[in-house]
C-alpha cells in the first residue's frame, strides 16, 4: 500500500471514529442544531482533507514523472479541446427578420388617405377624419400639407414621413410638424407630433437632420399685411425621437435675451357698474403683473381687447388700451418674484348688460420692441367680466 492510500485510509478511519464518539444529545431544537452543526464540521473538515489528498496525489506523481517540463493536468479535465456546452446556431436556421415598413409618403398619398391629428388652437380647420389638401386651399376651412422630408423618426433606421401641417385661421397660418409611417398592412399611419403648434414658434421650413429627425426653421412671427419680413427672427431648432417621444433634441428654445426669459402672469378683478349718470355706467378693476421667476423681466406691457361688446372707436370702453405703459413705451422690467398693479376705469353705455375683455401681458427686450419668450405662456392671457352686479 501507498503512502497516499495509508493516508486517505487515516483520514477515513478519524471521520468515523469520530462520528461514532459523539454523545447523544436529548431531544429539542437547540441539541438538534448544535449536532447537525457539530456533524457537519467534521465531515467538512474531513473532506477536505480528502480532497487536498486527492488533488496531491496527482501532482506528486507528475513531480517523478521524467517529463517534468509539461504543465501539471488540471484536476478532472480532459486531453482533448473543450467543446461549446450549446453548439451555435448555424446561419440558416435563424429566424427570418421582417424589414420595417415603407415609410416614404407623398404629399399625394397624405391626401388620398383620412387621417386624425390634433387640433389647432383657432379650430378652424377639421383634423378628425380628414383628407390633407396638398396645396394652399386658399381658405380657413382646412389644413394642408405645406412639405414633407423624409428621415428616421423613430430610430429604426428608416425613413419615415415628417410633413409640415398648415392651416390659416387668420391672415398668418398656423403650424405643426407630424410624423407619418406606415404599418404592416401598408396603411399610413400617425406616429406623433414632431413640433406642436406654437404662435411664438412657427415653423417655416423643414428639413432632414444627420443621424435621424428634423431641423426646423421656426419664426417668432409671421409678417403679413404690409409688414416688413425683416421683422421676423429665425432659429434653427432640432426635434427627434428621444426614444419615448418626440422632442427638441438641440438648438435654441426662446427667442430673446436668455437672461431675460421669465414667467410673467396678469391678473385681472372683474368690473362692477356703478349706476347711470348722464347715461354712462363706470367701474374699476385692477390690473396686476407678477413675475413668477427665475429672471427680471424685459419691458412689460398689457393690452385690452378681444372685447365680447363694442369697446373702441367712438365709443371706447377704456381710457388706454393699454396698461402698463404701451406697445410705443414699455414699463421698466420687473424683478423676479415682485409685482405691480394699476387701476383702470371702464365706461360703458347705460343699456350695457354684461361682457368680457383680453388682457396679455408683453416682454420685450431692454433696448428693442422684440418679444421675449415667456415659458408659460398659458397665464400671459386673462379674460375679465364686465356686469352691472
Amino acid at each position: 500500500m501507498s503512502e497516499f492510500d495509508d493516508l486517505i485510509n487515516d483520514a477515513l478511519g478519524d471521520f468515523r471514529a469520530t462520528e461514532a464518539t459523539t454523545p447523544a444529545m436529548t431531544p429539542g431544537t437547540a441539541a438538534v442544531r448544535a449536532t447537525v452543526k457539530h456533524r457537519r464540521t467534521v465531515r467538512l473538515t474531513t473532506l477536505s482533507v480528502l480532497g487536498a489528498l486527492l488533488i496531491a496525489a496527482p501532482i506528486a506523481a507528475f513531480a517523478a514523472d521524467p517529463h517534468g517540463n509539461n504543465p501539471p493536468p488540471i484536476p478532472g479535465g480532459s486531453p482533448g479541446p473543450v467543446e461549446p456546452s450549446t453548439p451555435p446556431a448555424s446561419p440558416s436556421a435563424a429566424a427570418p427578420t421582417s424589414a420595417p415598413p415603407d415609410g416614404v409618403i407623398t404629399p399625394a398619398q397624405l391626401g388620398a388617405v383620412d387621417v386624425d391629428f390634433p387640433a389647432f388652437a383657432s379650430g378652424q380647420c377639421p383634423t378628425k377624419g380628414v383628407k390633407l389638401a396638398t396645396s394652399n386651399p386658399k381658405g380657413q376651412t382646412r389644413a394642408w400639407v405645406e412639405q414633407v422630408v423624409h428621415t428616421d423618426l423613430d430610430g429604426d433606421s428608416a425613413l419615415e414621413t415628417a410633413a409640415l401641417v398648415l392651416c390659416k385661421p387668420g391672415e398668418a397660418p398656423a403650424s405643426q410638424v407630424l410624423a407619418f409611417d406606415r404599418d404592416a398592412a401598408g396603411n399610413v399611419v400617425l406616429l406623433g407630433v414632431v413640433v406642436p403648434e406654437n404662435a411664438r414658434a412657427n415653423v417655416r421650413d423643414i428639413r432632414p437632420r444627420t443621424g435621424g429627425g428634423i431641423v426646423a426653421d421656426i419664426s417668432d412671427s409671421i409678417a403679413c399685411c404690409g409688414q416688413d419680413p425683416s421683422s421676423e427672427r429665425h432659429q434653427d431648432r432640432e426635434y427627434g425621437w428621444d426614444g419615448t417621444k418626440f422632442k427638441q433634441l438641440a438648438g435654441p428654445t426662446a427667442f430673446g435675451d436668455a437672461s431675460r426669459v421669465t414667467d410673467l402672469q396678469v391678473t385681472v378683478t372683474d368690473v362692477v357698474l356703478g349706476p347711470v349718470t348722464d347715461g354712462k355706467r363706470t367701474g374699476t378693476a385692477k390690473v396686476t403683473v407678477k413675475n413668477n421667476g427665475p429672471n427680471a423681466s424685459g419691458r412689460f406691457f398689457v393690452d385690452l381687447s378681444n372685447c365680447s361688446f363694442p369697446c373702441s372707436g367712438d365709443n371706447p370702453a377704456f381710457e388706454s388700451g393699454w396698461v402698463f405703459g404701451s406697445d410705443q413705451s414699455p414699463h421698466a422690467p420687473l424683478a423676479a418674484g415682485a409685482q405691480l398693479s394699476e387701476t383702470i376705469t371702464v365706461t360703458v353705455d347705460a343699456s350695457f348688460t354684461e361682457g368680457t375683455v383680453q388682457a396679455f401681458v408683453t416682454a420685450v427686450g431692454l433696448n428693442d420692441k422684440k418679444n421675449v419668450d415667456d415659458p408659460k405662456p398659458d397665464n400671459n392671457q386673462v379674460t375679465f367680466r364686465i356686469r352691472t352686479s
